[in-house]
């Protein structure tokens, strides 16, 4: 595990200029549409993820990486684990906008923290096809790999919506935190659990396999 925490460092060290750009840039883009910075959640973590993934693949990081006294399943464990800080560092940047809408007085209502979580959920769910096809297709593939999935995070408003509106029961969870089906509800979490783990068994296999 502490291996693990030290590559998952090695993610946040790849970023950290990246970063810098992201916060002011999406603090002001968030602003001219405060009313949807949940919707917006998604966006920090994602793009953290695929620069991420992106300079390991520039940089034949993977090379290195294997090379190292560490197991590949102990890699793929710290890609995966690293969705955590990521998301974490998105909830915050959301929580900082939110804050910074309300001192200007471009929102005047209590945050809305259901909705804020199931938007946050989406990152790892979103991340689950991604790092599977990162691990598969190397540096070519990615290029259109990550447009694709960027062209996702800026639909997410109308995705999110569109889920919303499919289930009424998840629309009223939002709106009064209600839950009247637990059995769905217990259900649909463990569907999000196994799509999670079945992609880490999957990039596993294929990294296990890969001649990097």
């Amino acid at each position: 595990m502490y291996s693990s925490l030290h590559l998952i460092r090695k993610d946040f060290m790849l970023t950290r200029k990246f970063v810098l750009l992201l916060i002011p840039y999406y603090v002001l883009m968030g602003y001219t549409n405060a009313e949807a910075y949940t919707l917006f959640s998604l966006f920090p973590a994602m793009l953290l993820i695929i620069n991420s993934c992106t300079i390991d693949m520039q940089h034949n990081n993977q090379k290195f990486l294997v090379s190292l006294p560490v197991p590949r399943q102990r890699l793929i464990l710290a890609k995966y684990l690293s969705l955590i800080p990521f998301s974490m560092f998105s909830l915050i940047c959301t929580l900082m906008l939110y804050v910074f809408a309300i001192a200007t007085g471009k929102l005047d209502a209590p945050l809305r923290w259901r909705e804020l979580g199931l938007s946050m959920a989406a990152f790892p769910l979103i991340a689950s096809f991604y790092l599977p096809l990162y691990y598969w297709l190397g540096q070519k593939g990615m290029q259109v790999v990550n447009f694709v999935f960027i062209m996702l995070i800026m639909l997410n408003l109308t995705a999110l919506h569109s889920v919303i509106e499919r289930f009424p029961a998840l629309s009223d969870w939002i709106q009064t935190g209600r839950v009247d089906n637990v059995l769905s509800a217990v259900i649909g979490v463990l569907a999000y659990l196994v799509i999670i783990y079945g992609s880490y068994l999957l990039s596993l296999r294929i990294f296990v396999k890969k001649d990097v």
